[in-house]
């Protein structure tokens, strides 16, 4: 199972991008087990742990300013990706990695929110990846999936599949869907 721990320096840089882009971002929705910074910094530490996991050198993905939306994360195989990073708690965690989630159960989707679900049109493929809430210092990669099949089958929503609704609209996409993220290894 690949991971990736999330070094001091990665963290301290986090902090930096995430001060930087402050005031050009838009927060799509808030979750009440952490602060819009630290959920800030959490994004990029998911970028910068891809980037690792990917043999790339985290460092040289970093933007010169945030005046805009990005166009992309990351670049693999000349696809552009966009890197998606949640907190999971870790029995749930478990289930996910150990591929034994279900997807119409709690945890068994991986949300994009409505607010972000017309920026997938910029990019070529989403790597979903997630970071234990207990554990939160290593990075797991889930998986990817082309950005055309989300946008074409998984339309946000408010309703889950097993009932209940989502604290946002969010596209649902099921887990059992993502490829490998080994297959992206050059």
């Amino acid at each position: 199972m690949i991971k990736v721990l999330i070094s001091d320096e990665m963290k301290a840089q986090a902090k930096i991008e995430a001060q930087k882009r402050d005031a050009f971002i838009k927060h799509h929705f808030e979750v009440e087990h952490l602060s819009s910074e630290e959920r800030d910094e959490l994004g990029f530490w998911g970028e910068f742990a891809c980037s690792t996991a990917l043999h790339q050198d985290w460092k040289q993905n970093i933007r010169e300013n945030y005046l805009t939306i990005d166009s992309y994360d990351i670049i693999v195989n000349g696809k552009r990706i966009d890197v998606k990073t949640e907190t999971v708690p870790e029995g749930f965690a478990r289930k996910i990695l150990s591929k034994e989630i279900n997807d119409d159960k709690a945890y068994g989707r991986r949300l994009i929110n409505k607010g972000q679900f017309d920026l997938l049109s910029k990019y070529d493929l989403v790597i979903f990846g997630l970071f234990i809430r207990e554990i939160p210092e290593v990075w797991y990669p889930l998986g990817y999936l082309e950005t055309k099949i989300i946008t074409d089958q998984y339309l946000p929503t408010y309703d889950r599949p097993y009932g209940g609704r989502y604290p946002f609209p969010a596209s649902p996409v099921p887990t059992s869907l993502l490829k490998p993220f080994n297959d992206l290894l050059i």
